[in-house]
């Protein structure tokens, strides 16, 4: 579990898979975690194809990886809305200082905020070295 936290920790980017129920949908994105309680945050245009996806399923998956040292780590998530524009607001506001350079984006009316909740994580490190666990939201 060390080194998973260490890797959500040491790194901001990764992808999300998102999928309309029929065809798969991946991008690169920036995030910021709560990693103690596998919370993702992540920004996105309301009219993007990856949050039109998750109001038809849910259910997405990212990959953090460090490539130098074939180390993955696939996490499958589910998306939970937060519904308080207090809540929104005061998260955007720990994204920001975590990734500074994404400002105007996050300050665009048509930018909205996901919320991945991690189900269950699995780490791989090169051919034959596997770790499965459930996660803390399991």
């Amino acid at each position: 579990m060390q080194i998973i936290d260490d890797l959500i920790q040491a790194k901001d980017m990764c992808v999300l898979a998102t999928s309309d129920g029929v065809e798969p949908h991946t991008a690169l994105m920036t995030y910021f975690a709560d990693h103690a309680a596998m919370k993702f945050y992540f920004l996105s245009r309301k009219t993007s194809q990856k949050n039109k996806n998750l109001k038809k399923s849910p259910h997405v998956s990212l990959l953090i990886d460090r490539r130098d040292e074939a180390l993955a780590l696939s996490i499958q998530g589910v998306n939970s809305p937060i519904k308080k524009k207090q809540t929104i607001d005061a998260i955007k506001k720990l994204y920001l200082m975590k990734h500074p350079q994404m400002r105007e984006f996050a300050e665009h009316p048509e930018t909205v905020l996901i919320r991945i909740l991690g189900k269950k994580a699995r780490l791989t490190q090169g051919l034959d070295s596997e770790f499965i666990t459930k996660l803390i939201n399991s």
